[in-house]
């Protein structure tokens, strides 16, 4: 399907903003620096975001997206068999990309930290890709009658046990490697070791 100007403008906004918010931080990139850097007036932006936390939570939603598409088109490509694809290799895969975001991803756990800050943007983040998760492993009346608590369980989960020590990995990693002197590769190795004996082993307890 063609894209449309709105869609080609959403993209530009998202593009620049990454690039800004990862140069100049949050706090440093107002919604008129936005729109300057990508040429267009600063009605665009509300037209299409509420404001800058929904512009930062939409960026992770697009990494999420382009992370499955990367493996989709590697598997599409010939360069690994996606049906063969473990899951180890599955999640090599998207920290490898993930590594390439490294500074939005910084930012918005950075966000989310800040004391008296009230953006919960990695929080929301995580919910829509855990409802994503959800809804490709899971038919979607059984996800809708899950009860409250047993939403809440597997959230916690997927987030706690998952999605932290992932981005913990990657926004933490290269000062690791420096204070230890430690090579980046063995500590991928190590991560994965103890990622797949926690967290992954844990799902057939749920």
């Amino acid at each position: 399907m063609a894209k449309t100007d709105g869609d080609i403008t959403k993209e530009r906004i998202l593009q620049v903003a990454e690039e800004l918010f990862a140069e100049k931080g949050f706090d440093g990139t107002g919604v008129d620096k936005i729109a300057k850097s990508a040429g267009i007036n600063k009605g665009s932006i509300y037209y299409h975001f509420k404001d800058k936390n929904h512009i930062i939570e939409s960026l992770f939603e697009k990494i999420m997206d382009e992370i499955a598409e990367h493996i989709n088109s590697a598997s599409n490509a010939g360069e690994v068999d996606h049906n063969k694809l473990s899951l180890e290799d599955k999640i090599r895969s998207e920290i490898r990309y993930m590594d390439q975001k490294k500074k939005i991803i910084s930012v918005l756990f950075m966000e989310t930290l800040k004391s008296g800050n009230p953006t919960d943007s990695l929080i929301r983040c995580m919910e829509i890709i855990v409802k994503k998760e959800l809804n490709s492993t899971l038919k979607i009346d059984k996800l809708e009658n899950l009860s409250e608590d047993e939403f809440q369980k597997y959230m916690i989960h997927e987030f706690f046990t998952g999605i932290i020590p992932v981005i913990s990995l990657i926004t933490l990693k290269d000062k690791w490697c420096k204070y230890f002197n430690y090579d980046e590769d063995k500590l991928l190795e190590h991560f994965m070791e103890a990622f797949i004996n926690t967290h992954i082993k844990s799902h057939a307890d749920l």
